[in-house]
C-alpha cells in the first residue's frame, strides 16, 4: 500500500482503521439524501469512503470529480446514525475537506471568494454585523425587493437572483452580550451563553429568549462579550488551522467566565464545539483544557432537561411539529430532550413529522453552494410538513430555521418556524412571568 501519509496529518481524523472498518454494506444508502437525489455510487457515503481510501492510499490523485464528490456531502451524519459498524463518516468527510483545502492551496487555487469569507467574514464577527447591518438597510428601503423585481442579479454568474432571496429579515440586534443575570439564582449553576455568528445577526432574539428561559428557570446567567465564530463553518468547509484558531478564543472566553455549563442554541455549533477535543488534541497547551470544555457545551434542551426547568403552567392550544437538526440528532445524539420540552407544555397538541430526520438541505451553507439540490431536499420537507397540519414548525438550528421560512412560500397558509426556547418564551410570556 503507498500511503498517502500527509493525508492523515489532520488530528480530527479518527485514524485509517475508520476507513477500513466500513463494510460497504450499503445500509447508509436508504438514509442518505444526496443518494436519493441522484442514485449514483460516489455520492453515497460508501462511494466517497472508498474514494477517500484511494486517495489516502495514493491510489487517487485530488481530482476535480473527487472535490465535487466531497463537496456534494451535506454532512448531515445521518448514514452515522445508519451504520451497523459505527463509522464516523462525518469525521472523515471533514478530514477529506480539510485535505482537499491543503492541496488548493499547495496548488494556488483557492477561491478568493471562499477565502474571503472564511478568513474575513466569519473570522471577525464584527465584519459579520457590518455586513448584516448593510442587509438590514437593503431590506428597510426595500432595495432587495427592487433588485429582485429588477432581474438584474440574473446578469452575474451562477444563481445569485435565487441565492438572495433565501436570506431572512435582519432583525434590529437585540444584544445580551456582557450580561449576567440573575446575581442570586435559585439552581447555584452558572451558564454561559454562546451567541453564535449567524445566530447573532438574523436571530438575537433567539439569544435574548435562551437568556431568558435561563433566568425564569433560576440559573445565573453570563454573556460574555468577548465572542467570535465558534468555527464550525471553516471546520466544515476544510479551514482547519482558523478552525483551531477560533476554538481556542472559545476556550479562552468561557474559562475566563468560570462557567459550569456553555448553553448553545445552534445545532451546528455545538456539535462542533463538542469536537474541540479532537481538533487541539495535538495541541500542548490546549488539549486537557479542550477536553474539559468540551465537557460543559450542552444544548439548550439538553441543559434544561438535564439540569432541571419549570414547564408553562397555562393551556396553550398550539399544533406544532418538530423537524431534527441534522447535527443535533444525528452528531449529538440529541432528539428525545426537545420533543420532552414541547410535550410538557400544557395544552400543546404535537404532531410527529414524517421524515422528521431527513435534511433541510440547509447545511451550513450549504443551500448557498449547492442551490438546486438544497431546494429538491426542502421541497421534501415541506411536503411533509404540510401533511402535519401544524401551525409552528420548532427546530434548533438558524440555518434550519432560515431554510424553512424560506420553503414556507410553498405552503399556504401562516406556518410559523421558531426555535424551542422562542416558543418556551413565548408561552412564558403569555402566563406574565416575564
Amino acid at each position: 500500500m503507498n500511503s498517502n501519509d500527509n493525508y492523515f496529518d489532520s488530528s480530527i481524523l479518527p485514524g485509517y482503521e475508520q476507513i477500513i472498518q466500513c463494510m460497504h454494506c450499503g445500509m447508509c444508502l436508504p438514509d442518505c439524501p444526496t443518494y436519493a437525489l441522484t442514485g449514483m455510487e460516489r455520492h453515497s457515503p460508501r462511494g466517497r469512503i472508498r474514494m477517500i481510501r484511494a486517495v489516502a492510499e495514493g491510489r487517487l490523485d485530488i481530482t476535480a470529480n473527487y472535490i465535487e464528490s466531497i463537496n456534494f456531502c451535506l454532512d448531515c451524519q445521518a448514514c452515522v446514525t445508519a451504520c451497523p459498524a459505527g463509522v464516523q463518516y462525518g469525521h472523515l468527510v471533514e478530514a477529506a475537506r480539510f485535505h482537499i483545502d491543503d492541496q488548493l492551496q499547495a496548488r494556488g487555487k483557492k477561491s478568493l471568494l471562499r477565502t474571503f469569507i472564511l478568513k474575513t467574514v466569519f473570522k471577525n464577527r464584527a465584519w459579520l454585523r457590518f455586513f448584516g447591518k448593510i442587509l438590514r438597510l437593503v431590506q428597510l428601503l426595500r432595495l432587495d425587493r427592487l433588485v429582485q423585481i429588477s432581474g438584474i442579479l440574473k446578469l452575474f454568474p451562477g444563481q445569485l437572483h435565487k441565492i438572495a432571496a433565501i436570506a431572512p429579515p435582519v432583525p434590529k440586534r437585540v444584544s445580551v452580550a456582557g450580561e449576567i443575570i440573575p446575581q442570586k439564582p435559585e439552581r447555584k449553576i452558572r451558564v454561559g451563553v454562546m451567541t453564535g455568528c449567524v445566530q447573532d445577526v438574523f436571530f438575537s432574539d433567539v439569544n435574548r429568549d435562551t437568556a431568558e428561559v435561563l433566568k425564569i428557570n433560576g440559573y445565573e446567567v453570563i454573556v460574555p462579550k468577548k465572542q467570535e465564530c465558534c468555527g464550525s463553518v471553516h471546520g466544515h468547509n476544510g479551514d482547519r488551522a482558523t478552525a483551531q484558531e477560533l476554538a481556542k478564543a472559545m476556550i479562552d472566553t468561557f474559562e475566563a467566565a468560570r462557567v459550569d455549563f456553555v448553553a448553545v442554541n445552534a445545532a451546528g455549533c455545538g456539535s462542533f464545539m463538542k469536537q474541540y477535543n479532537d481538533l487541539l488534541a495535538d495541541d500542548p497547551e490546549y488539549a486537557d483544557r479542550a477536553q474539559q470544555f468540551t465537557a460543559k457545551v450542552k444544548d439548550i434542551s439538553e441543559l434544561l432537561v438535564t439540569s432541571g426547568w419549570d414547564p408553562p403552567k397555562l393551556q396553550h392550544p398550539l399544533k406544532i411539529t418538530y423537524h431534527e437538526p441534522c447535527h443535533l440528532v444525528h452528531a449529538q445524539k440529541i432528539s428525545a430532550q426537545p420533543r420532552q420540552l414541547l410535550q410538557a407544555i400544557p395544552g400543546i397538541e404535537f404532531r410527529e413529522l414524517p421524515e422528521a430526520t431527513w435534511c433541510c438541505g440547509s447545511a451550513g451553507i450549504y443551500n448557498v453552494t449547492h442551490y438546486d439540490a438544497s431546494m429538491q431536499l426542502l421541497q421534501r420537507k415541506m411536503e411533509n410538513i404540510e401533511k402535519t397540519g401544524a401551525e409552528f414548525v420548532v427546530t434548533g438550528n438558524p440555518g434550519c430555521i432560515i431554510q424553512l421560512k424560506y420553503g414556507t412560500k410553498m405552503l399556504p397558509g401562516n406556518i410559523q418556524i421558531i426555535h424551542p426556547v422562542s416558543l418556551l418564551k413565548l408561552c412564558y410570556q403569555q402566563e406574565g412571568v416575564i
